[in-house]
């Protein structure tokens, strides 16, 4: 598709296209690498073969035979794909595949509401009782866990429901709840009393920050 390209051409493109960017960093040594300022650090990237992956098509013979597969496992790894044209089809590489295949999950996650658990391995000789300190903070700093406390406690990480805030809170200032029904009027009373700073008070919760 692209005959005359290569991966120094693209690199080149790069440069280019991103000299401005604060996350882009061209290498003064190297004219087919670039560097990408992530949050956890710099990270380098070789763009040898990067457009390779675009010549690796899918041969529709192929796709079809494994589709029509009997084994029930062989078929589900090979789905059959929505109609294409002739032209597209031939074109459809391994990259393209999994553009779409992406873009098909972003969509699903982004209709959800998914909820993950982050897990980190405590050693690497996989056995119990050893904390390696280094190779933790490692796990969370590159797992975006650090990022994310930092980002929260930077807004109002803690947050309770105005009954929770009340059932908490509502013994350092007993007497507002005399003649009061409305949680949300209660609690704003105890806030104010206290002379607490460093609060938000919503529509069903009262926002704290941290400490």
């Amino acid at each position: 598709m692209f005959p005359k390209s290569t991966h120094e051409t693209f690199a080149q493109k790069l440069y280019q296209t991103f000299k401005n960017n604060k996350r882009f960093i061209k290498p003064k040594l190297s004219r087919t690498s670039f560097t990408i300022s992530h949050y956890a650090g710099e990270v380098t990237y070789l763009a040898d073969q990067f457009i390779d992956k675009n010549k690796d098509y899918v041969v529709a013979e192929h796709q079809d035979l494994l589709t029509a597969s009997k084994c029930p496992f062989v078929a589900g790894l090979f789905p059959p794909l929505p109609e294409e044209s002739s032209k597209s089809s031939k074109f459809s590489s391994i990259g393209s595949r999994f553009k779409l295949q992406l873009q098909s999950l972003m969509e699903t996650l982004n209709s959800m509401e998914p909820h993950y658990i982050r897990c980190v391995k405590p050693n690497n000789v996989l056995k119990p009782a050893i904390f390696e300190n280094f190779n933790i903070i490692q796990q969370l700093r590159y797992g975006g866990v650090l990022e994310a406390i930092r980002i929260s406690c930077a807004g109002y990480p803690t947050r309770h429901t105005f009954y929770e805030f009340l059932n908490r809170f509502v013994v350092l200032a007993p007497d507002v709840l005399e003649g009061n029904s409305d949680d949300k009027v209660t609690c704003q009373m105890i806030l104010d009393k206290m002379g607490l700073t460093g609060y938000q008070v919503g529509k069903t919760k009262v926002f704290l920050r941290a400490g």
